[in-house]
């Protein structure tokens, strides 16, 4: 199985521990990597990028900064705007970034966590949770990660409106493209700081590329904190042309692909998660672990949920249906 910690299927097998976008990486972005230039620090010039992308989030180009996926965006929030001692409120389980890039800055961390078995987002006790802690920062996953659960952006509206005057909230939208209904996020709304990857939407894990939509305010403090030439010319390259946001009828198809796989795993009394990310939480209990191996001995990478504080769970990638065969034939011909 795989070592990297957040995922990634060893070579030749077939990647369900990472959640891209199951239609694999369009040619115009395909085609945009291939002519990028990378002789000159002008190769590295994001302003072409944070235009276009800009542009598609209907604000101001002032509004858009390109970063080397959605991790240095997350890294570059915490540094710019955490003292040491202040509190982030995140909500959970979710990606073990947000809280480790928080601890490192010196905070002290906050967990609101929504319950098994579905998982909804406990709105109301992040706003008790806010009212309590006055938090610097509050991080959310919308859908989750890796619950695939959603708030939706009338839930964020409400912490927005509860925020105490000093706070602000993060939430990182890298699966929104992917909701089957109304994938409108936050972006322009002024105490927001919206983090986006291009990554899982273009399935381009080698090209760390993401972008944050906030007030040029913020965005000026962020960019105080990063590292010089932070964002390769690749990358510049595919911002430039590539869009986040996915064709209906693609939501749509990825849609049934995933409700098609949540029965695979019903067939057999697992217990699949609501979902409105390109991936699905499934509760195995007991046989967790034996079906992960499973899983293995037929070279597919599935990502356990452990680390995530779920360790009787497993997140499964959506895939297309030749793809399924293959989960079926663990599911109900393996021995596990």
């Amino acid at each position: 199985m795989s070592t990297v910690a957040h995922g990634g299927a060893p070579a030749g097998w077939l990647e369900l521990s990472a959640n891209l976008a199951p239609h694999g990486t369009p040619e115009a972005v395909r085609n945009a990597i291939a002519r990028a230039s990378y002789s000159a620090y002008a190769d590295l010039d994001a302003t072409a990028a944070e235009r276009h992308l800009a542009a598609e989030s209907r604000v101001d180009p002032s509004w858009v900064m390109l970063t080397a996926g959605a991790t240095e965006a997350l890294r570059l929030a915490m540094d710019a705007l955490i003292e040491p001692g202040e509190t982030v409120v995140i909500v959970g389980p979710t990606y073990g970034e947000y809280a480790r890039v928080a601890a490192r800055r010196g905070a002290r961390v906050v967990e609101v966590r929504a319950r098994p078995p579905d998982f909804a987002v406990p709105r109301a006790l992040i706003a008790r949770t806010v009212a309590r802690e006055r938090p610097r920062l509050v991080v959310a996953c919308d859908p989750n990660n890796p619950t695939g659960r959603r708030a939706g952006r009338g839930a964020w509206d409400g912490v927005l409106e509860a925020l105490p005057p000093m706070s602000d909230l993060v939430v990182d939208e890298s699966f929104l493209p992917f909701a089957t209904s109304d994938p409108r996020g936050l972006a322009g709304q002024g105490r927001a700081i919206v983090v986006r990857s291009l990554t899982k939407v273009l399935a381009i894990p080698g090209i760390r590329v993401g972008y944050v939509v906030a007030a040029p305010a913020i965005l000026d403090r962020l960019r105080v904190v990063r590292d010089p030439w932070a964002v390769s010319a690749h990358a510049c390259a595919v911002g430039a042309i590539a869009t986040w946001k996915l064709d209906p009828a693609v939501r749509a198809e990825i849609a049934r692909w995933r409700d098609a796989l949540s029965r695979l795993f019903s067939e057999r009394d697992l217990t699949p998660v609501p979902s409105s990310a390109p991936f699905v939480l499934v509760h195995a209990g007991s046989r967790c672990r034996p079906l992960v191996d499973a899983f293995g001995r037929r070279r597919i990478a599935v990502r356990r949920c452990a680390s995530f504080g779920l360790p009787e769970h497993i997140r499964v990638a959506v895939r297309p249906p030749l793809d399924q065969l293959r989960i079926a034939t663990v599911l109900f011909e393996e021995a596990w």
